[in-house]
């Protein structure tokens, strides 16, 4: 996907703040298992994470934008490491790894589809019985702004929405919950009310250094009630 000037300038910011990134693949590690596959991978931010933490596993990197399969085709070179052209939406592309996928995960994909369902119902082709598979998306429509439009956010989520577009597939819901909560104040400020389309570097990096903090409130406070994404658990 091409994405603006100032949606790189926030994809940039986002990946290089390494305390999020790793509390984001918190969500997915616990679920992921034998063959993965990574729907989604642009510059790769997820996929090392991958790598690091299942060295005996196959895993397929994709991506549907030519300058990111280039990208992860260079940097990641070994016999279990596949890397393919992969459009959520084309049943086609599903067909190459049929039924032959233990885990998957897409991390903010799902809401640049324009047909949700379909899209998750490929992934469902592509895994064996008992597969999972860890969709997460933006959530709360009410806080769609520049920066949503800049990183080619089609729609933001309610709970219900994503649970109504899972029960067009033939998945079922092991987990739904809530995601960095203290994130919303300042992505409805900078986007909606300041018309900001872009996070900035030092955003991010502050932002990276109070991920210790909203751990804890997460987990003790909040409890997953309320949050700037969702995270969905599904499984064949």
């Amino acid at each position: 996907m091409k994405y603006s000037k100032d949606g790189n300038t926030t994809l940039e910011a986002l990946d290089g703040a390494e305390s999020f990134t790793e509390w984001m693949f918190e969500q997915v590690k616990p679920h992921l298992r034998g063959a993965v596959l990574e729907i989604g991978s642009g510059r790769g931010t997820y996929s090392q994470k991958v790598l690091r933490d299942f060295p005996a596993s196959r895993v397929i990197f994709s991506d549907i934008d030519a300058h990111y399969l280039e990208m992860l085709r260079g940097r990641y070179v070994a016999p279990r490491i596949s890397v393919l052209r992969i459009d959520m939406e084309n049943p086609a592309d599903f067909g190459q790894i049929a039924a032959s996928v233990d885990s998957a995960f897409a991390l903010n994909v799902l809401e640049h589809t324009r047909d949700d369902r379909h899209s998750l119902g490929n992934v469902y082709d592509a895994l064996r019985p008992g597969g999972r598979f860890v969709v997460i998306v933006p959530a709360h429509p009410i806080l769609f702004g520049a920066i949503d439009r800049s990183i080619g956010h089609t729609r933001r989520y309610t709970k219900k929405e994503l649970v109504d577009a899972i029960k067009g597939t033939a998945f079922s819901v092991r987990q739904i919950y809530y995601f960095n909560a203290l994130s919303v104040p300042g992505w409805f400020i900078a986007g909606r009310l300041l018309k900001m389309a872009y996070v900035s570097p030092l955003a991010a990096f502050i932002y990276a250094r109070l991920v210790p903090m909203m751990r804890i409130i997460e987990k003790h406070v909040l409890r997953r009630r309320f949050g700037l994404s969702l995270v969905a658990v599904l499984e064949k």
